[in-house]
């Protein structure tokens, strides 16, 4: 099974202009049939619930939904992060970019989590990624529904909802695309049908470039 059955890498260089300006991007991945098969993969993982409250006592972060974050590295998931990375990582290593280290060896998606959210669930709220994951963050929406949503503040009534369906993969900027960029809060909401995704970061502390 080909999983990158309708990536097409043409527009993906001036998606990547675009996110240095810290927005989001939804294009298409793979087909439904695509979808189908690799949501009954991710039903056959190991989850635990989301702890229910994270981030500092100022800036708490809510969540209710499922996770996996420990896939094995056989686990065709992991094919996927491979072949997303043969296309993002010359185009990453080539673009005008932040260095990341005296040690900086490129781009390379080496974290991988699975997560789902049953109907109903609250989600997770405005919040930003850890500051480790650099680039660029990659998102695999298999199934269901909800909001993701980009926040100019932490304000949850504040944002603009980013087209992004099932079969899409969301593409989104992250410390070390660009000198100064800002990391973008953002949340989801407003699921009613199961929501499965594969989210694949470059972790720079796994590759030994953290301060």
């Amino acid at each position: 099974m080909n999983a990158l059955d309708r990536l097409d890498a043409g527009p993906i260089p001036d998606k990547l202009a675009d996110l240095r300006a810290g927005s989001a991007v939804a294009i298409d991945c793979i087909s439904p049939e695509t979808c189908v098969n690799l949501s009954d993969l991710a039903d056959q993982l190991q989850y635990r619930k989301a702890r229910p409250v994270t981030g500092s006592v100022k800036t708490p972060v809510y969540q209710d939904f499922e996770l996996d974050y420990e896939v094995p590295r056989e686990h065709p998931f992991w094919r996927i992060a491979e072949a997303l990375q043969s296309v993002f990582g010359p185009l990453l290593d080539d673009a005008p970019r932040e260095r990341l280290s005296d040690n900086d060896s490129g781009f390379s998606l080496n974290d991988l989590i699975v997560q789902r959210y049953p109907p109903g669930c609250a989600g997770i709220s405005p919040h930003r990624d850890h500051i480790e994951y650099r680039m660029i963050i990659l998102i695999l929406l298999l199934s269901g529904d909800g909001d993701f949503r980009l926040h100019p503040e932490r304000d949850e009534a504040e944002g603009t909802v980013i087209d992004f369906r099932p079969g899409q993969l969301l593409m989104m900027g992250a410390p070390g695309i660009a000198s100064d960029f800002v990391r973008p809060f953002h949340s989801v909401r407003n699921v009613t049908a199961v929501r499965r995704t594969i989210g694949m970061r470059f972790d720079r502390r796994l590759a030994g470039l953290s301060t």
